[in-house]
């Protein structure tokens, strides 16, 4: 048994992941017509490496990707596995028992191949199958009409697949692989040669420029001695201008000792004038503080005799107001005694008649009694 197990995600009619697993006898796949079978078959092909979109049905690659339907969306790739047995070895470079190929096609058009679930090459995947009888243009894979088509084929095209039904199709790819290097090889010759031919035509203005060249060197040569004697005077006299200018180096420097010494002087010197200035400030500072603080003071002062003529002044209106009001008084303490006077005559009239209406009042009370008296003996007569 060679092949063992089918796994199918996104490809044609196959939106969800689906596994076929094929037992040790003749496994049949059966359905009506429309039901996917042959995409199974196609399946299979296009992950053997076919790119062929009308051996695949299709009329362009994008079309072996699930369209989606009314009620589901399309997916985004389409990825075939294919689980072969190799315990027997079919496949002489894979030492695994069991070889797994697998093809992925993303809508942006761009494919991945994988062998054991490493990435290979489409070259690899179609070498592995070379000589298996499995290849995607081998024998083991027969459609509808693929009878008729082997039998109407070309000689040409029936020796292919007699070639990879006896295992000698690999032969055949390395001989043409090995014919076409053959003849980029010739090319390359012909290139070389002529390349030759054209370096040929250029010797003799080479051999000129060669000769040029050589005088060149002595040339050049001799101009190099010649520049190392201007240098090494350029040097001799370098080396005696830096002798003179170290000397003036150490005489600049005592110079600028001498000079940092008395500006260190000057420094100290205006450090104390600084301090005497510093107290000078500190004693006008105190000067100033004690001013202001007498200024304070005449303020405080000016300012409580302001209060204190303001009070006088407050007094001395208080006081000839008091003195009007008590003139004012005393006129009207005359007319306020004769008011009393008056009042007090109303008084005693008011006393005298208050006299005679109790007096009325006795009366009234006494003829009140009497009628009393006598409407009681008048009651007790009735």
């Amino acid at each position: 048994m060679y092949l063992k197990a089918l796994e199918i995600q996104g490809f044609k009619s196959f939106p969800d992941k689906t596994v076929l697993n094929f037992g040790e006898d003749i496994t049949a796949i059966v359905g009506p017509n429309g039901s996917g079978k042959s995409n199974i078959s196609d399946a299979i092909r296009w992950v053997m490496g076919e790119q062929s979109v009308k051996g695949l049905r299709g009329a362009k690659m994008e079309d072996v990707i699930f369209g989606g339907t009314e009620k589901r969306s399309q997916v985004g790739f389409a990825q075939v596995t294919l689980v072969l047995d190799n315990t027997e070895h079919i496949f002489p470079t894979m030492e695994e028992s069991e070889v797994s190929v697998t093809r992925r096609y993303y809508r942006s058009g761009e494919s991945e191949y994988y062998i054991n679930r490493q990435s290979v090459r489409l070259k690899d995947l179609t070498e592995l199958f070379l000589d298996t009888g499995m290849g995607r243009e081998g024998y083991s894979i027969i459609g509808q009409g693929k009878i008729d088509e082997i039998l109407s084929a070309k000689s040409g095209e029936r020796r292919e697949i007699f070639e990879e039904a006896a295992g000698i199709s690999k032969f055949r790819h390395r001989k043409e692989e090995a014919e076409r290097k053959l003849e980029r090889t010739e090319e390359n010759l012909v290139r070389i040669n002529d390349k030759i031919a054209e370096l040929e035509l250029q010797v003799e203005p080479l051999r000129e420029q060669a000769e040029k060249a050589r005088k060149y060197l002595v040339l050049r040569d001799e101009l190099r001695l010649l520049e190392i004697s201007v240098w090494l005077e350029n040097l001799d006299a370098l080396k005696a201008g830096a002798r003179k200018l170290e000397a003036d180096f150490h005489a600049a420097e005592a110079q600028r000792d001498e000079a940092r010494a008395a500006l260190d002087a000057l420094y100290a010197e205006g450090e104390r004038y600084s301090e005497r200035m510093r107290e000078k400030d500190m004693e006008a500072e105190r000067v100033r503080t004690e001013s202001a603080a007498l200024e304070d003071r005449i303020k405080e002062k000016e300012s409580a005799a302001a209060v204190l003529e303001s009070t006088i002044a407050h007094n001395r209106e208080n006081i000839q107001r008091a003195e009007a009001e008590l003139a004012e008084a005393e006129s009207r303490s005359g007319g306020l005694a004769k008011q009393a006077e008056e009042q007090e005559a109303r008084v005693a009239e008011i006393d005298r008649r208050i006299g005679e209406l109790n007096g009325a009042l006795a009366a009234l009370l006494e003829t009140a009694q009497a009628m009393a008296e006598q409407a009681g003996g008048a009651q007790n007569e009735a």
